[in-house]
């Protein structure tokens, strides 16, 4: 048992600091603090991320940060190992699949020879021939003279009641013009808004992204040369697990430095958020 837990919390307690102090200064969550202490891991966000919070965590009571995060992952394997899938279980499951595919073979077998004798035995039967259709002849009806209808019901002249058509009069339909506009998934990125930030990843770091109360990273890892520009209206919430590896610039200016190797940053940032005010 390496007791990382009971390490952080003899060590934090040495200097008379409560949960909260840190949590302050870190930026990290209390919730995450406790779950540190208690060596409940599978409450942490997992990751790049569990590392970046153990070292500050470890730094800020005077731990080593490198032996806190050896440790934490000895402590962490034995779950990564039971989570692995069983590959006899696997092969089991799959041996018991056979004899139902057995059983539908045998069926589509049954089946085809089946339908090959219903087929055969009809070829097999007399064919009776079929006598010749005598056409109908129908004599035409004698045509209806003008003198034989009722008087009562004076003949109607056809012609009389079809109207002239003239083409030019038929007025045609306008063909409607077809606005070009932008494509229903395109991007449009906004040069004047008023938060931008930029990052360039010098290292390889995992970072999330709230603009304006909606998420639009959850948590991605970037590696070296990558780089993200994203804007707001009114705020970004920004979280970076590296903070010595990505170069940040707020509304055009550089932040000069946002802290250590392996450092967790959460930062907020609006149209009065200044690159000097977020450096370390």
């Amino acid at each position: 048992m390496l007791e990382l837990g009971a390490s952080f919390k003899k060590a934090r307690e040495g200097r008379n600091l409560s949960i909260e102090e840190i949590a302050a200064v870190t930026r990290i969550s209390s919730r995450f603090l406790l779950a540190i202490e208690n060596e409940q891991f599978d409450l942490l966000p997992g990751g790049v991320f569990n590392r970046g919070f153990i070292r500050t965590f470890a730094d800020r009571v005077g731990l080593d940060p490198d032996e806190a995060v050896r440790n934490y992952e000895r402590l962490s394997m034995p779950a990564d190992v039971e989570s692995r899938p069983d590959p006899q279980q696997g092969r089991t499951q799959k041996e018991s699949t056979k004899p139902s595919v057995y059983y539908f073979a045998i069926a589509g077998l049954a089946v085809a020879v089946i339908a090959f004798y219903i087929v055969a035995h009809q070829r097999s039967l007399p064919v009776q021939p079929a006598s010749a259709a005598i056409p109908e002849i129908v004599s035409p009806a004698p045509p209806v003279t003008p003198s034989e209808l009722s008087p009562e019901i004076p003949p109607v002249s056809v012609a009389s009641t079809e109207a002239p058509v003239v083409a030019s009069s038929i007025p045609r339909a306008a063909t409607p013009q077809t606005k070009i506009g932008p494509a229903p998934n395109s991007q449009i990125i906004k040069t004047d808004a008023p938060v931008v930030v930029e990052m360039e990843f010098q290292e390889n770091s995992w970072f999330k992204l709230t603009a304006d109360g909606a998420p639009v990273v959850n948590g991605e890892i970037l590696s070296r040369g990558a780089s993200r520009r994203y804007t707001a209206n009114e705020s970004i919430n920004l979280s970076i697990g590296n903070a010595a590896g990505v170069t940040l610039r707020v509304n055009g200016e550089q932040v000069s430095s946002l802290g250590r190797n392996g450092q967790v940053r959460m930062l907020n940032i609006t149209p009065n958020t200044s690159a000097a005010s977020l450096g370390e």
